[in-house]
């Protein structure tokens, strides 16, 4: 009976351990979030990237003026701006996941995550911007 006793107590041990790396890892915390969220993007995209191909392919050979009127309609604007956004949050949902993975040192991850979310926030502010300055014809 003793023998149980200990290796029911080694079980719990181990699953102690493992539970505590566990709450250290991203997965444990909000695995599912970034999952929906990877998913909800990746279908955003679907019909943003066709819109964002197809008027690319109609504008290829109109000339800078046709260009710049057609980003000035509140419609082309709007769905270039989702089509940036949702396509910079699903690079750092997908990026994350990556570092996640093969980033093991703490303070590197810590690092590679501060760099990421930095480099997005620039990009979507500068694309927005750039956007908004041809809608708006300033």
């Amino acid at each position: 009976m003793a023998k149980s006793l200990s290796l029911t107590s080694s079980t719990a041990l181990r699953d102690e351990n493992v539970l505590r790396r566990v709450r250290h890892l991203g997965s444990a915390r909000d695995g599912l979030k970034e999952w929906r969220l990877q998913r909800l993007t990746a279908f955003a995209l679907i019909p943003l990237g066709l819109y964002f191909v197809a008027s690319m392919l109609r504008l290829a050979t109109s000339t800078r003026m046709t260009a710049t009127a057609w980003l000035a309609s509140p419609a082309a604007a709007l769905l270039v701006i989702l089509f940036v956004l949702a396509g910079l949050a699903h690079m750092m949902v997908g990026l994350r996941s990556v570092f996640l993975d093969y980033v093991h040192t703490r303070a590197r991850l810590l690092l590679a995550e501060l760099i990421l979310r930095a480099a997005t926030t620039i990009l979507a502010g500068a694309s927005v911007l750039a956007v908004l300055k041809l809608f708006l014809g300033r």
